[in-house]
């Protein structure tokens, strides 16, 4: 018989490709000018290609393991999620300056136990709904509560970006079930009505992003609280400069290190949540065309390894993996052209960002297992 490769080789090439193109772009957002001009990397351009290569190490120390072997229970990956997510409301920290509290201080980086959150309840999710078909309705009623305790969790900190990530992978991968559509669509209802008191409990910071969205804010007068037109030198300053970079970066762009907006500090946290405005003003539609074929080609890839995996709890995991890294990217890049809302969601491999690098590049070991796993004539297990 034919040998198979057991490594998915154009898998880990897209994902280099990604973080090596993120590293680019977060050195030109961090870029300085300096006399005489020359190359200077500043500390988070440093820091973010030590995230890439600890990345790349993890993905090939966690892909020797057999991801395809279902444990005995979900609350293996529940319970290492839901820990360090009540940890971070008691010792976390973020303050004023990110208007939340995510992160643990471990000294030398903040780790945001949110990120690995998601791929722990991806593999929740798969756990689940790879068991006995008459057991599918059951089982979307426990991971529909999973997924609730998650998103309140998230809420505390609060973090509408992540929880939003847990909503859209609870779906796609429910849908993917042969569970009945109706009760779908139900929870979905249910879900948006529930959501409605929620309006009440949100800090204004988080109304305002989602005002601002629809050209309006929520503003402090003498009168009291009122609904006003989003003021662009104010609450809609950061979108209203992002949406100038995007639409004056043209074809081909202004060239590397030459995008004014971005020169000129006039976008906020452009390393991260904003890094897809420098990508358009900077490389224009070319370099917008090149990012987003690279994330297409790493969705079909993810999505052919499901649709040959051995055992629905793999073809599951590598589902749910495509529907996270999609939200994030159809997120952040809609919110620098004001199609969706600010959430504060960074672009997989590219933002700035340790724990959001780990990850991503964690869900490639997965699916390098998985596959690995698919190319094996005798499994163990």
């Amino acid at each position: 018989m034919p040998r198979y490769p057991a490594f998915d080789w154009p898998l880990f090439i897209l994902g280099l490709m990604l973080s090596v193109s993120g590293a680019v772009y977060v050195y030109s957002a961090t870029w300085k000018a300096a006399d005489p001009p020359g190359v200077y990397f500043s500390p988070l351009a440093i820091k973010q290609i030590a995230f890439i290569a600890v990345g790349v190490l993890a993905f090939y120390l966690l892909r020797r393991i057999n991801w395809g072997l279902k444990p005995g229970s979900w609350l293996w990956f529940y319970v290492p999620v839901v820990v360090p997510l009540l940890l971070v409301l008691f010792l976390g920290h973020g303050g004023a300056t990110r208007g939340a509290t995510r992160w643990i201080d471990l000294g030398v980086i903040d780790f945001q136990p949110s990120e690995l959150a998601k791929v722990g309840f991806l593999l929740t999710l798969a756990w689940l709904y790879s068991g006995e078909a008459h057991e599918v309705e059951r089982r979307y009623w426990q991971a529909l509560a999973i997924m609730v305790s998650l998103v309140l969790l998230m809420l505390l900190q609060p973090d509408l970006g992540t929880s939003l990530v847990f909503l859209f992978t609870f779906f796609v991968v429910s849908a993917l079930t042969p569970l009945r559509r109706r009760i779908l669509w139900v929870s979905f209802a249910a879900l948006v009505v529930l959501s409605v008191p929620a309006w009440f409990v949100m800090r204004d910071y988080q109304k305002n992003r989602i005002m601002v969205f629809f050209g309006y804010e929520i503003a402090q007068t003498d009168e009291g609280r009122k609904l006003k037109p989003a003021d662009p030198r104010g609450v809609a300053y950061q979108l209203k400069q992002s949406q100038i970079a995007v639409g004056s970066g043209g074809v081909t762009g202004k060239g590397f290190l030459h995008g004014t907006q971005t020169r000129g500090g006039f976008i906020p946290v452009l390393e991260s949540d904003f890094i897809f405005a420098l990508v358009a003003e900077e490389f224009g539609l070319v370099g917008c065309l090149y990012l987003l074929a690279l994330y297409f080609l790493l969705l079909a890839r993810i999505i052919a390894i499901a649709r040959t995996a051995k055992t629905p709890y793999e073809a599951y995991i590598s589902y749910g993996s495509s529907a996270v890294i999609f939200f994030h990217v159809f997120v952040a890049a809609g919110i620098t052209m004001r199609l969706m809302p600010v959430t504060g969601l960074p672009m997989p491999f590219v933002s700035y960002g340790g724990s959001a690098m780990l990850t991503m590049w964690l869900l490639l070991a997965v699916n390098e297992s998985i596959f690995a796993n698919s190319r094996r004539e005798l499994r163990r297990g």
